[in-house]
Order: C-alpha cells, then structure tokens, then sequence
C-alpha cells in the first residue's frame, strides 16, 4: 500500500490522500483551501474518491473529475449537499471576476457518478463508512485490502451535539495498520458542550439587556441549522427573551430541507420530531433591510469574509451596545473576525474601531485533545498519520499519542510506503 498526502497535510483546507494498491487507485476526499478555489493540480488515474462529507475543504475539487470514469462514494445527504455547495462556489467565483469552466450540468454529471451504498467492494479494495458525528452525512472511511487495513477519520466528533449523535467508537474496526486521521485541534482541550452553551446564552442575555445588536456569523451547512434551531427552542424554554432573531442565507435555507430528508442520520432525540428545522421565533430574512433592530442575527459567510456577516460586521462593530459571537475556533489568517477581536477592522479602505463586544466560544463539530488521545487509544492503530491540522497543533497531539502508535505529520505530496 502507498499512501500519497496530496493536501490537508500540515494545514486545515485541500484535504485529499491517495491510496495506491496493485489494484486500485482511491483518493479520500478532493478539497479546495477555500479561499484559494478550484486547483487543477490534482491527482489522476483515478479508480474512486470516497468523500467523508460536504463540506468544500473535502469536497470542492469534485467539480475537476465530472467528466472523467471515476467512481464518487458517499453518503446521499453528502451528494445532495455537495452539489448545493459547488453550485453555490461557482456562483461565488464568477462573481469575483475568476474563470471557472464549469456550471450547473457539470454538477448534474458529478451526482450521476455518485454512489451511496455505505459498503462496497472495488478491485482489490473494500470499502466501509462509519458515522462521524462532524455534520449531516459525514462519515469515516475503513478500507481492507488483501493485507493491509485502513481507517480515515476525516473531520470527526465524538461527544453528543444537540442535532448529531457523536462517533460510536465502539462500533469501528480496531487495530488498523493504518489511522489517518484529523488534528484540527490535536493541542486544544475544550469545555463540555453543556458549559459552552450556557456561556453563548449568557452572552446573548447580556447584550439584550444594553438593547444590543448580536452578530453570529456561521456557516451555511450545518452550523446555521444548528444554531437557529438552538436559539429557536431556549427561546421557547424561556432560556432566552423574545427578542427579534434572524437568518440570512439563501443556501443555508435550502441545505435544510436536506435536513428534512434525511432525518434518519440526526440524533435519536431529533429524529423522534415530525418538524424539527421549522423555526418558531428565529424567521428568515433574504436582505439586511428586512431586520428590525435591535435583533440576533445569524448569517453566512462563517469567516466573515463576505456576505450578510461581513456588512454587519462593519455596521456594528462600532457600537460597545452591540456583540459578536464567533463559534468556530478556527479562523483563517485573513479573516475579518480575527481583525475585530484584535480591536479595528477596514471596510473599503476605510478603518473601524472596534468597540462591540467581541466573544469566541467554540461550539465546533471536531474532537479536541483528549477526545483524540481517547480515540488513539480505543482504535490502537500500528501507525497514525496526521493531517487536517496546523503543524503546531498536529505536534502537541504527536507528542500525546506516540507512546501508543508510530506517529507521523507527513508533508505536502509526501508518500509513505505500507
């Protein structure tokens, strides 16, 4: 077996490993670094891709292969969303002047490719996937062949979400020759999730009570599901005032009807619910100018780079009544949320001072440190790569899990040998 670190490695963005046998060729997800788009350096002579799920750091680069006889495995939910979030990355990069030599055929003739049987057998290779607990449909990946065996984390979480169930460890193969799996924040250890949450709605009563503004930027799939429906039910429990609550997004709209359809993948709780995504007093709102002040606000894009989150952003940041609540714990270098924490921002050249309340609380869909020690040590695989992760925090998660497998942080198109 020889395994080929094409992207994701020593970095967050571009994930995609090939797996080379005597028989088979199969690459484990096909990502863009988002801010970067499409890349056309990508593996070839391919025999399959199997995508862990939606999200385009995984997933983007699909649109390159829609003309080529590769088979695409992944769940159905991963198809359906997948190709709202490549349709929607067109459109993004039209809009900013960038060619890109596909359309909405393109993303027809990659779905067609699809298939979304949780197991099957290639030449020389079987495949099985494995709930992840990351978003809806994500799955890890569990590859046999002759004499070798392999599992792929992809992104992964193993506590209990209010929308997903976590990772069932218990029913995953153990003893693989092969872990490769995720060190997002392989040097990160988080509080529970239960305390997280009540530190958001603290926030958010705080600012209601100066009669505040609150921004929560999130991404379209799965966060913004997650976090209206959260804000929607506390409301409704009296664990937060009536106060006016919105989203913006156009695609997060339509991801959640995928919600809808496959049910069956949420969490025991959510499943049990005729209606779960059917929002009470969280309403949405297609323009800025439909908001009705003062208000929660939840809305696209997730880094703050653009759209909805980025014209609040510089309306708001000014005001110390106002707040904004970042709940991913990655940010990319370039983000205007980083800008905003650090106390001035710029808006068409112009700079902002800082004044709103500024707060980070990680409500993130990733195993943090101990979760994946835990995991290592549960698995026990005979060697682990790391990837999916910054160098530093892939380190301090080496330096944890070595007495219990060989670790290795490979480099960019580094090949290892099985």
């Amino acid at each position: 077996m020889k395994i080929t670190f094409n992207g994701g490695a020593r970095e967050i963005g571009g994930s995609c490993t090939v797996v080379e046998t005597e028989d088979a060729r199969v690459a484990l997800d096909y990502g863009i670094k988002v801010d970067e788009g499409l890349s056309y350096n990508m593996p070839e002579d391919l025999d399959a891709v199997v995508v862990s799920h939606a999200h385009l750091d995984h997933s983007g680069n699909l649109l390159t292969i829609a003309d080529k006889k590769i088979v695409v495995i992944g769940t159905r939910a991963t198809r359906e969303i997948t190709s709202e979030l490549l349709q929607d990355l067109i459109k993004i990069q039209k809009m900013k002047g960038n060619a890109v030599p596909y359309n909405f055929q393109d993303v027809c003739k990659l779905s067609e490719l699809w298939l979304t049987r949780q197991s099957l057998a290639l030449p020389g290779v079987e495949v099985s996937q494995y709930p992840a607990g990351h978003v809806l449909g994500a799955n890890m990946v569990h590859l046999k062949t002759r004499d070798k065996t392999l599992l792929y984390t992809g992104d992964f979480c193993v506590h209990d979400t209010e929308i997903l169930d976590g990772v069932d460890v218990d029913a995953l193969p153990r003893e693989p020759d092969v872990l490769i799996m995720e060190s997002t924040y392989g040097g990160t250890s988080r509080p529970k999730r239960e305390e997280l949450v009540k530190s958001l709605f603290s926030k958010i009563r705080e600012t209601m009570k100066r009669g505040g503004n609150i921004l929560i930027p999130a991404f379209a799939f799965h966060r913004i599901q997650e976090m209206t429906r959260r804000i929607d039910l506390a409301m409704g429990a009296k664990l937060l005032p009536r106060y006016n609550a919105y989203y913006i997004s156009g695609l997060a709209h339509r991801i959640t009807q995928y919600y809808h359809d496959n049910k069956t993948l949420l969490s025991k709780q959510v499943n049990k619910q005729a209606n779960p995504f059917n929002l009470q007093r969280v309403r949405r709102v297609r323009r800025i100018g439909q908001i009705k002040e003062p208000a929660i606000v939840i809305c696209t894009s997730g880094f703050g780079h653009a759209g909805a989150s980025r014209v609040l952003l510089s309306k708001w940041a000014g005001n110390e009544d106002n707040a904004v609540i970042i709940n991913t714990g990655y940010l990319p270098p370039d983000s205007p949320l980083i800008m905003a924490k650090e106390g001035k921002i710029v808006d068409n050249g112009k700079s902002i001072n800082v004044n709103a309340d500024i707060e980070q609380i990680e409500l993130s869909g990733h195993a943090d440190q101990e979760e994946l020690i835990d995991f290592v040590k549960t698995i026990k695989p005979k060697r682990t790569f790391l990837i999916h992760g910054n160098l530093d925090q892939a380190q301090a998660l080496s330096e944890k899990i070595s007495k219990y497998t060989d670790v290795e942080i490979p480099n960019k198109n580094e090949s290892f040998e099985i």
